[in-house]
């Protein structure tokens, strides 16, 4: 007993003489402050980011990462949702324009997506659509590996496919109703010409597969770049593809079509999507580019084409599952 005592002693008077902190915020080191903004979630750099002008300055210079980030917008309000690992860390929607512009600005500004959704409609009927577009085309730049773009004016498309930082893996464009020129427009953009992996869901016009692999071919493209297109309302891609390449044809039938590059180690495969679910002569068609090895054999192609259209097109990936659990 008399021993235990004595430890407890001992330990007493390490504890007493060291020293004890009792510091504010305002009285630490920058370094530190630092260390802790990066350590707090969303909500609590906003707190800290509204306490004086010096905090928010340092708020504003840290970045965050979040595994998914969604902005939104219709004719009534904007809006935006943040996910840390599938669970949302943050939303706020709200009719105060211009308080969720601001905090829209504020997320664009120092947030790292893994996955960035944007859907902000361009309906005429919108009457935020001048707070709108000012998102898109303020001086932020967006930071994501992969991002989405749904229901966007093209001119906003463009304004946020130009301000991507680098390191971009994944351009998903979705439900486009451009007028004839405006594709250019997207080729000519450096992520766009650079990204391994890139879709336009909903197109209404048959200039994109011949489009897109010329810009390949005059970019020297590398390897298992890809690009998907769903063709709405028209006819005619398939064929206006090979009559700009009759030249370049190294081989095609109904289903395929391979032409070479001016890189003799590369050929571009243009690939139709059709079995069961999609012919033809339906309104919807899907289309792959592939950038393959010259070398690549016909016995090496894939032919299952449910995989690369169910990551294109959602709706495709509901009837499939709908026939596969009633057994058809």
């Amino acid at each position: 007993m008399a021993a235990d005592i004595k430890n407890i002693t001992e330990k007493f008077k390490k504890l007493s003489i060291d020293p004890v902190y009792d510091t504010n915020w305002c009285d630490m080191l920058v370094e530190i402050k630092l260390e802790c903004i990066g350590k707090m979630e969303f909500a609590e750099r906003l707190s800290l980011r509204c306490t004086a002008k010096a905090e928010r300055s340092l708020v504003d210079s840290q970045k965050i990462k979040f595994t998914k980030g969604v902005f939104w917008g219709d004719h009534s309000a904007l809006g935006f949702d943040l996910f840390c690992d599938n669970t949302c860390e943050f939303g706020m929607r709200s009719e105060d324009i211009n308080k969720n512009l601001e905090l829209m600005k504020y997320v664009k500004k120092i947030g790292m997506f893994d996955n960035l959704e944007i859907s902000i409609g361009s309906s005429i009927k919108n009457k935020f659509l001048a707070y709108q577009d000012q998102f898109f085309t303020d001086e932020g730049r967006f930071a994501a590996k992969n991002i989405e773009l749904q229901y966007c004016k093209m001119d906003n498309i463009i304004a946020v496919l130009r301000k991507m930082s680098d390191g971009v893996e994944s351009i998903k464009i979705n439900t486009v109703r451009t007028v004839l020129g405006e594709l250019g427009k997207v080729l000519a953009i450096s992520h766009v010409q650079n990204v391994p992996y890139w879709h336009i869901r909903d197109y209404y016009h048959t200039d994109s597969l011949h489009k897109v692999a010329q810009m390949w071919i005059d970019k020297n493209s590398k390897i298992g770049f890809t690009f998907q297109v769903s063709v709405k309302g028209v006819d005619g891609s398939f064929e206006k593809f090979l009559e700009h390449f009759f030249d370049r044809i190294v081989a095609e039938n109904f289903k395929r079509a391979r032409i070479r590059t001016n890189n003799p180690d590369r050929h571009i495969l243009l690939e139709r999507g059709l079995d069961h679910y999609v012919q033809v002569d339906d309104y919807l068609q899907f289309f792959r580019l592939i950038v393959i090895s010259a070398e690549m054999k016909e016995s090496e192609y894939d032919d299952n084409c449910k995989e690369w259209i169910c990551k294109m097109d959602p709706v495709m990936q509901r009837m499939y599952d709908f026939d596969y659990n009633h057994g058809r």
